[in-house]
Protein backbone atom coordinates (compact mmCIF):
# COMPACT_ATOMS: atom_id res chain seq x y z
CA UNK A 1 0.00 0.00 0.00
CA UNK A 2 1.19 3.49 -0.84
CA UNK A 3 2.21 5.67 2.05
CA UNK A 4 1.30 9.32 2.39
CA UNK A 5 2.61 12.32 4.25
CA UNK A 6 0.62 14.25 6.82
CA UNK A 7 -0.52 17.49 5.21
CA UNK A 8 0.07 19.33 8.50
CA UNK A 9 3.29 18.01 10.09
CA UNK A 10 4.77 16.21 7.07
CA UNK A 11 5.25 12.85 8.85
CA UNK A 12 5.10 9.73 6.73
CA UNK A 13 1.94 7.77 7.50
CA UNK A 14 0.54 4.38 6.54
CA UNK A 15 -2.94 2.92 6.23
CA UNK A 16 -3.42 2.35 9.96
CA UNK A 17 -2.01 5.70 11.02
CA UNK A 18 -3.67 8.02 8.49
CA UNK A 19 -6.90 9.99 8.45
CA UNK A 20 -8.20 10.81 5.00
CA UNK A 21 -10.02 14.12 4.57
CA UNK A 22 -12.84 14.87 2.14
CA UNK A 23 -10.55 16.90 -0.15
CA UNK A 24 -8.13 13.99 -0.58
CA UNK A 25 -5.50 15.17 1.90
CA UNK A 26 -4.24 12.97 4.73
CA UNK A 27 -3.31 13.82 8.31
CA UNK A 28 -1.64 11.63 10.92
CA UNK A 29 -3.77 10.07 13.66
CA UNK A 30 -0.94 9.97 16.19
CA UNK A 31 -0.33 13.73 16.48
CA UNK A 32 -2.36 16.08 14.29
CA UNK A 33 -5.69 14.27 14.44
CA UNK A 34 -5.50 14.32 18.25
CA UNK A 35 -5.28 18.11 18.19
CA UNK A 36 -8.94 18.24 17.19
CA UNK A 37 -12.01 17.68 19.36
CA UNK A 38 -13.30 14.11 19.41
CA UNK A 39 -16.68 15.30 18.12
CA UNK A 40 -15.11 17.20 15.20
CA UNK A 41 -16.06 15.39 11.98
CA UNK A 42 -12.76 14.87 10.17
CA UNK A 43 -14.26 12.57 7.53
CA UNK A 44 -16.32 15.44 6.09
CA UNK A 45 -13.65 18.10 6.74
CA UNK A 46 -11.13 19.65 4.36
CA UNK A 47 -7.55 20.43 5.29
CA UNK A 48 -8.58 24.08 5.67
CA UNK A 49 -11.36 23.04 8.07
CA UNK A 50 -8.95 20.99 10.18
CA UNK A 51 -6.25 23.64 10.44
CA UNK A 52 -8.87 26.29 11.30
CA UNK A 53 -10.27 24.03 14.02
CA UNK A 54 -6.82 23.31 15.47
CA UNK A 55 -6.17 27.07 15.68
CA UNK A 56 -9.62 27.47 17.24
CA UNK A 57 -8.79 24.89 19.93
CA UNK A 58 -5.37 26.39 20.68
CA UNK A 59 -6.79 29.90 21.10
CA UNK A 60 -9.93 28.70 22.86
CA UNK A 61 -7.95 26.68 25.40
CA UNK A 62 -5.86 29.72 26.23
CA UNK A 63 -8.98 31.86 26.72
CA UNK A 64 -10.56 29.13 28.85
CA UNK A 65 -7.53 28.74 31.12
CA UNK A 66 -6.72 32.43 31.51
CA UNK A 67 -10.14 34.09 31.50
CA UNK A 68 -13.08 31.73 31.93
CA UNK A 69 -11.88 28.89 34.16
CA UNK A 70 -11.13 31.25 37.08
CA UNK A 71 -14.76 32.42 36.90
CA UNK A 72 -16.02 28.92 37.82
CA UNK A 73 -15.17 29.66 41.45
CA UNK A 74 -15.99 33.37 41.42
CA UNK A 75 -17.63 34.57 44.63
CA UNK A 76 -19.60 37.18 42.70
CA UNK A 77 -22.65 35.36 41.30
CA UNK A 78 -22.81 37.72 38.33
CA UNK A 79 -19.37 36.48 37.25
CA UNK A 80 -20.01 32.74 37.59
CA UNK A 81 -20.37 30.37 34.66
CA UNK A 82 -23.51 28.46 33.69
CA UNK A 83 -22.77 24.80 32.86
CA UNK A 84 -25.01 23.07 30.32
CA UNK A 85 -25.15 19.59 28.81
CA UNK A 86 -24.52 16.02 29.93
CA UNK A 87 -21.69 13.61 29.28
CA UNK A 88 -19.07 15.46 27.32
CA UNK A 89 -18.05 17.90 26.14
CA UNK A 90 -19.88 20.41 28.33
CA UNK A 91 -20.91 23.97 27.50
CA UNK A 92 -20.07 26.86 29.81
CA UNK A 93 -21.85 30.20 29.34
CA UNK A 94 -20.29 33.37 30.71
CA UNK A 95 -22.88 36.18 30.70
CA UNK A 96 -20.39 38.59 32.27
CA UNK A 97 -18.00 38.27 29.29
CA UNK A 98 -20.48 37.44 26.53
CA UNK A 99 -18.56 34.24 25.74
CA UNK A 100 -19.41 30.55 25.48
CA UNK A 101 -16.89 27.72 25.91
CA UNK A 102 -17.31 24.15 24.73
CA UNK A 103 -14.94 22.21 26.99
CA UNK A 104 -13.58 18.72 26.33
CA UNK A 105 -12.04 16.93 29.31
CA UNK A 106 -9.57 14.09 28.78
CA UNK A 107 -8.03 11.74 31.32
CA UNK A 108 -4.71 9.92 30.91
CA UNK A 109 -5.71 7.08 33.26
CA UNK A 110 -9.34 6.67 34.38
CA UNK A 111 -9.97 9.86 36.42
CA UNK A 112 -6.32 10.85 36.80
CA UNK A 113 -4.22 13.29 34.77
CA UNK A 114 -7.09 15.51 33.66
CA UNK A 115 -6.54 17.94 30.80
CA UNK A 116 -9.05 20.30 29.25
CA UNK A 117 -9.32 21.91 25.84
CA UNK A 118 -11.87 24.44 24.70
CA UNK A 119 -13.50 26.08 21.72
CA UNK A 120 -14.66 29.57 22.64
CA UNK A 121 -17.47 31.38 20.85
CA UNK A 122 -19.19 34.73 21.11
CA UNK A 123 -22.61 34.32 22.70
CA UNK A 124 -23.92 36.85 20.18
CA UNK A 125 -23.04 34.48 17.31
CA UNK A 126 -25.30 31.66 18.52
CA UNK A 127 -28.02 31.36 15.86
CA UNK A 128 -29.31 27.82 16.44
CA UNK A 129 -30.14 25.75 19.50
CA UNK A 130 -32.65 23.16 18.30
CA UNK A 131 -33.79 19.88 19.81
CA UNK A 132 -32.69 16.69 18.07
CA UNK A 133 -32.92 13.02 18.93
CA UNK A 134 -31.25 9.93 17.50
CA UNK A 135 -32.10 6.24 17.78
CA UNK A 136 -29.02 4.12 18.50
CA UNK A 137 -28.47 0.47 19.36
CA UNK A 138 -26.70 -0.31 22.60
CA UNK A 139 -24.23 -3.12 23.23
CA UNK A 140 -27.15 -5.30 24.33
CA UNK A 141 -28.86 -4.81 20.98
CA UNK A 142 -31.65 -2.69 22.41
CA UNK A 143 -32.55 0.62 20.79
CA UNK A 144 -32.31 3.77 22.89
CA UNK A 145 -32.94 7.42 22.17
CA UNK A 146 -30.12 9.93 22.46
CA UNK A 147 -31.23 13.54 22.93
CA UNK A 148 -29.27 16.62 21.91
CA UNK A 149 -29.29 20.37 21.54
CA UNK A 150 -27.97 21.10 18.04
CA UNK A 151 -26.04 24.37 18.19
CA UNK A 152 -24.58 26.58 15.48
CA UNK A 153 -22.56 29.78 15.56
CA UNK A 154 -22.32 32.20 12.65
CA UNK A 155 -19.11 33.85 11.38
CA UNK A 156 -17.01 31.14 13.02
CA UNK A 157 -13.92 29.47 11.58
CA UNK A 158 -13.28 25.87 12.57
CA UNK A 159 -16.02 23.91 14.32
CA UNK A 160 -19.04 26.19 14.04
CA UNK A 161 -21.70 23.58 14.79
CA UNK A 162 -22.04 20.66 17.22
CA UNK A 163 -24.56 18.65 19.21
CA UNK A 164 -24.63 18.99 22.98
CA UNK A 165 -25.95 16.05 24.94
CA UNK A 166 -29.04 16.73 27.08
CA UNK A 167 -30.62 14.47 29.66
CA UNK A 168 -34.12 14.68 28.23
CA UNK A 169 -36.52 16.99 26.41
CA UNK A 170 -37.28 18.90 29.63
CA UNK A 171 -33.58 19.64 30.08
CA UNK A 172 -33.48 20.93 26.51
CA UNK A 173 -36.54 23.13 27.08
CA UNK A 174 -34.88 24.63 30.15
CA UNK A 175 -31.70 25.25 28.13
CA UNK A 176 -33.61 26.86 25.24
CA UNK A 177 -35.52 29.08 27.66
CA UNK A 178 -32.22 30.17 29.22
CA UNK A 179 -30.85 31.33 25.85
CA UNK A 180 -34.17 32.90 24.85
CA UNK A 181 -34.10 34.90 28.07
CA UNK A 182 -30.51 36.05 27.50
CA UNK A 183 -31.43 37.27 24.01
CA UNK A 184 -34.74 38.81 25.07
CA UNK A 185 -36.78 36.64 22.72
CA UNK A 186 -38.65 34.53 25.25
CA UNK A 187 -42.33 34.18 24.52
CA UNK A 188 -43.79 35.78 27.62
CA UNK A 189 -46.54 38.36 27.92
CA UNK A 190 -44.07 41.00 29.06
CA UNK A 191 -42.06 40.66 25.87
CA UNK A 192 -44.92 40.45 23.37
CA UNK A 193 -44.84 44.18 22.64
CA UNK A 194 -41.02 44.25 22.53
CA UNK A 195 -40.91 41.45 19.96
CA UNK A 196 -43.71 43.03 17.93
CA UNK A 197 -41.77 46.32 17.82
CA UNK A 198 -38.65 44.50 16.58
CA UNK A 199 -40.65 42.89 13.80
CA UNK A 200 -42.18 46.23 12.79
CA UNK A 201 -38.72 47.85 12.76
CA UNK A 202 -37.49 45.04 10.52
CA UNK A 203 -40.43 45.43 8.14
CA UNK A 204 -39.96 49.20 7.91
CA UNK A 205 -36.22 48.85 7.37
CA UNK A 206 -36.72 46.21 4.67
CA UNK A 207 -39.35 48.33 2.89
CA UNK A 208 -37.04 51.36 2.89
CA UNK A 209 -34.16 49.28 1.57
CA UNK A 210 -36.34 47.77 -1.15
CA UNK A 211 -37.33 51.23 -2.39
CA UNK A 212 -33.70 52.37 -2.37
CA UNK A 213 -32.62 49.24 -4.23
CA UNK A 214 -35.28 49.85 -6.88
CA UNK A 215 -33.99 53.40 -7.35
CA UNK A 216 -30.38 52.23 -7.35
CA UNK A 217 -29.54 54.31 -4.28
CA UNK A 218 -29.03 51.53 -1.69
CA UNK A 219 -25.66 52.01 0.06
CA UNK A 220 -23.67 49.71 2.36
CA UNK A 221 -24.73 51.48 5.54
CA UNK A 222 -28.41 51.17 4.66
CA UNK A 223 -27.98 47.50 3.73
CA UNK A 224 -26.23 46.80 7.03
CA UNK A 225 -29.03 48.52 8.95
CA UNK A 226 -31.59 46.37 7.16
CA UNK A 227 -29.75 43.15 7.97
CA UNK A 228 -29.38 44.27 11.57
CA UNK A 229 -33.10 44.97 11.89
CA UNK A 230 -33.99 41.59 10.41
CA UNK A 231 -31.54 39.80 12.72
CA UNK A 232 -32.95 41.59 15.77
CA UNK A 233 -36.50 40.60 14.86
CA UNK A 234 -35.52 36.91 14.70
CA UNK A 235 -32.62 36.53 17.13
CA UNK A 236 -33.18 39.41 19.55
CA UNK A 237 -31.05 42.49 20.08
CA UNK A 238 -27.50 41.26 20.72
CA UNK A 239 -25.70 44.59 20.87
CA UNK A 240 -24.88 44.15 24.56
CA UNK A 241 -23.45 40.65 24.02
CA UNK A 242 -21.31 41.78 21.09
CA UNK A 243 -19.83 44.60 23.16
CA UNK A 244 -19.05 42.34 26.12
CA UNK A 245 -17.42 39.67 23.96
CA UNK A 246 -15.30 42.15 22.00
CA UNK A 247 -14.03 43.68 25.24
CA UNK A 248 -13.23 40.25 26.71
CA UNK A 249 -11.44 39.06 23.57
CA UNK A 250 -9.40 42.23 23.03
CA UNK A 251 -6.53 40.85 25.12
CA UNK A 252 -6.36 37.66 23.04
CA UNK A 253 -6.12 39.17 19.57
Amino acid sequence: MAKHNCAICGAEIGLMSEQKLVDGNFICRKVCSKKTFKIFDKVEATLCDVTAHIEQVEKGTRIWNELLLPLKKAKDKTQKLKCLGTGGPLLYVSPSTGLVALVETNYKFFLFGKTQRACVYRLADLVKYDYEEEKVKGSDGKTETKEYCAMMFKDTAGMYGFRLGVGNSKSYESMAKYFDTLFGIQKTLGNTFKNAKRQMDAIKSFATAAKAAAKGTLDEEQAAATIGALDASVYGDRTEWIKKADEALAAFR
